[in-house]
């Protein structure tokens, strides 16, 4: 199985540190937040990554390299518009991987069993596959997420501005090759956000929800530095810390607060 991480973004609200650091390659309990996506997926079973880089992109492909140290492969496209929105750094990708694919952010964290269970589902003609938290018990800003409302298995709406939702979108997604086209007709109408191109889909009834409400699956979105000292409480909950053994192998700092940033 192959997947395509979004890692473009210029990650405003971690300002001053993404100044001099990408957003992915923040640290999190010892691990890059790109980097607990990359092993998490692996563990779901992805064995190839095309990473879609943009702002200080150079630093993150320097630091993952070809893939090998985590024991898969990663190939990477430059995404030269991503100020205009992640949509269009998801279609910079079209065209290099196959018609089932997963989709991630370098910044959602989530355990292997959500993605292990997105993966089993089937896959019709022109359609994705959107996890949608309908517990949001561990969303930490409700007003800034991605809403949802979905009716049987069917997303009939989406964006950060509903009235009407029953769940919040996770930003992990199992994809045809549809969403390409999909965001094809966003962006020629001048929209530019992944959220667009759902949108899309939406409309033709080609974007349906794997609901995600157990009490063994976590996921957030690290968005703010509020939200990565969350995301460190539930990969504690969860009996996950410091990763000691690839910690020393990898030769990678703990927390924030050992980076050296001083050049």
């Amino acid at each position: 199985m192959q997947a395509l991480i979004i890692a473009a973004g210029r990650g405003e609200r971690f300002r001053p540190l993404t100044d001099k650091l990408p957003k992915p390659l923040i640290p999190l309990l010892g691990l890059r937040l790109i980097e607990r996506v990359i092993l998490s997926a692996k563990e779901a079973g992805v064995g190839e990554f095309v990473i879609v880089t943009g702002y200080m992109g150079w630093m993150i492909r320097d630091f993952l390299d070809d893939g090998s140290r985590y024991g898969v492969k990663i190939r990477y496209v430059e995404s030269k518009r991503w100020r205009l929105g992640n949509g269009l750094s998801v279609y910079e990708a079209r065209g290099t991987l196959s018609d089932r694919f997963i989709l991630l952010m370098s910044d959602h964290i989530f355990n292997p069993e959500v993605l292990r269970g997105l993966m089993s589902c089937r896959l019709g003609e022109n359609e994705c596959i959107l996890c949608v938290d309908v517990g949001m018990k561990d969303v930490v800003d409700l007003e800034e997420a991605t809403k949802v409302k979905v009716v049987g298995d069917r997303i009939v709406d989406i964006g950060k501005g509903l009235n009407e939702y029953n769940g919040v979108d996770m930003g992990i997604f199992l994809c045809s090759n549809a969403i390409f086209d999909a965001l094809g007709r966003a962006i020629e109408s001048g929209r530019y956000t992944l959220t667009d191109g759902v949108k899309e889909l939406v409309k033709k009834g080609r974007m349906r929800a794997y609901r995600i409400d157990d009490e063994n699956a976590y996921w957030i979105d690290v968005d703010t530095p509020a939200c990565l000292k969350t995301a460190e409480n539930i990969l504690r909950r969860y009996g996950i810390d410091l990763e000691k053994p690839l910690i020393d192998r990898l030769n990678l700092p703990q927390s924030i607060e050992d980076l050296d940033l001083a050049t």
